[in-house]
């Protein structure tokens, strides 16, 4: 029997979260209104792009008014990553991905970036 379990995140922004997706080798689809007002009801269904031929979704990403919660079916979750695991590369990477992207919004650049024996990311930004 499937159950589906929806957890919570604190993503909020739609574009981060594709770059996100796409960065950590997964394709998307969106089901949702496409004007930018309504933006923020877009559902983001993500595909295995080892197996881009499958026709549903690994799991999707749906917005609840303040930010995107995670929708995946554990009991059949089929990626070669364990869950947990999963859940904190994928924040990791959003997290890089938006101080990146505020850094370029007000005049930085990165300049070095380094992954630290913990695994976390070391960034320095420059303003030039």
């Amino acid at each position: 029997m499937s159950h589906f379990s929806k957890i919570r995140t604190n993503i909020i922004d739609l574009e981060i979260l594709k770059k996100t997706v796409k960065d950590l080798g997964f394709s998307y689809s969106t089901i949702g209104p496409s004007n930018e007002f309504f933006e923020d009801s877009v559902c983001l269904f993500v595909y295995n792009e080892d197996t881009s031929s499958d026709l549903l979704p690994v799991f999707h990403f749906e917005w609840n008014g303040f930010h995107y919660s995670i929708v995946a079916d554990l009991g059949l979750w089929n990626l070669d990553i364990d869950f947990e695991y999963f859940m904190e590369c994928l924040l990791q990477k959003y997290a890089y991905n938006t101080v990146i992207s505020q850094g370029l919004a007000h005049g930085f650049c990165c300049v070095s970036e380094k992954i630290v024996s913990d695994g976390s990311v070391a960034l320095t930004l420059q303003r030039f």
